[in-house]
């Protein structure tokens, strides 16, 4: 008879809890990049701050992938079009948005609002791949919508009566669709193709399409405020959110599956909040306890797989 596993040890000889352990990791790195983003607002501008970040990226996997980019050149030739789609939108775009929103958005609010990615995921894959949208997951969508509604108008309706939205809460909105877009892509993945020769390709498509957008930038006179705080949060970006938080979500996705690893995404609003509060000092207010229920709510309500759907998943 096999003896029983204790302690920690014990706890994560399950593929179940380590998946929820690496997951838990990368939204831990990934919520960082909210309170970075909104703490460098003066410092750099945004579509700097993104390329460095993805530059510090690039130059910290390259050695790693270039192995694999020599042997499958002609793969990623043949398929340079989807690559450099997947580069602009999951490294160029969204990360940039965020950024950029920064400027006008709290951090927290930016998590809360970001949270309907998932939505958009499960909307893009009953078109992309005819998934089916269940009864629960329609309500959810309805209750997912209802809380990023609060956090835009922030409480007060009349704004959304008067159609007077935030922009800036709209580019949040709009990044969310393209975190969203790039999972479609991901999925589509032609086959072939190592990840880390994946990566090191997207990273570098990112950096190209960012340079003229960070020479506008410095050009028009914006300046780079170059500081401690500075260097600490590009190496974190580079090598936490752009290469550990990535490793450990797809070794959270292979064993636990993407759906109860949606799951475990919805409690990044919760670091953000106590990061948002500790760090940058932001107020808490009764809408975000209110718009945050909601989405989350509404997040887990959508994400819920069926017992019937499950047991044709292999």
């Amino acid at each position: 008879m096999q003896k029983p596993h204790h302690g920690l040890g014990g706890i994560l000889s399950s593929p179940t809890a380590r998946g929820a352990v690496y997951a838990l990791l990368a939204i831990f790195v990934w919520s960082f990049n909210f309170i970075a983003g909104r703490a460098l607002v003066g410092d750099i501008p945004p579509c700097t701050l993104a390329l460095l970040r993805w530059t510090t990226a690039f130059c910290i996997i390259l050695p790693f992938a270039l192995p694999e980019l020599k042997r499958e050149w002609r793969y990623f030739t043949q398929h340079k079009w989807y690559y450099l789609v997947t580069g602009a939108i999951g490294v160029a775009f969204f990360n940039t948005a965020l950024y950029i929103a920064a400027y006008e958005v709290a951090a927290l609010n930016m998590a809360l609002i970001f949270l309907s990615a998932p939505l958009f995921t499960i909307i893009l894959s009953r078109i992309c791949f005819g998934e089916l949208i269940s009864p629960g997951r329609v309500a959810g969508i309805l209750i997912t919508l209802t809380g990023v509604l609060a956090l835009i108008s922030r409480g007060a309706w009349q704004v959304l009566a008067s159609l007077s939205l935030q922009p800036m809460d709209l580019l949040v909105l709009l990044a969310a669709f393209g975190f969203a877009l790039y999972a479609i892509l991901v999925r589509k993945k032609p086959q072939g193709g190592g990840q880390r020769s994946f990566f090191a390709v997207i990273f570098g498509i990112g950096v190209i399409l960012l340079l003229p957008f960070s020479a506008w930038e410095l050009a028009g006179g914006a300046t780079v405020r170059l500081s401690p705080a500075l260097y600490i949060s590009v190496l974190y970006m580079g090598l936490g959110a752009s290469i550990v938080s990535f490793w450990c979500w797809s070794k959270a996705i292979g064993l636990i599956g993407p759906a109860r690893a949606a799951v475990i995404y919805c409690t990044i609003p919760l670091f953000t909040a106590v990061e948002a509060v500790l760090i940058l000092g932001e107020p808490v207010l009764p809408v975000h306890y209110l718009g945050g229920a909601l989405v989350i709510g509404g997040q887990l309500l959508a994400i819920r797989q069926p017992k019937q759907a499950a047991a044709q998943i292999p």
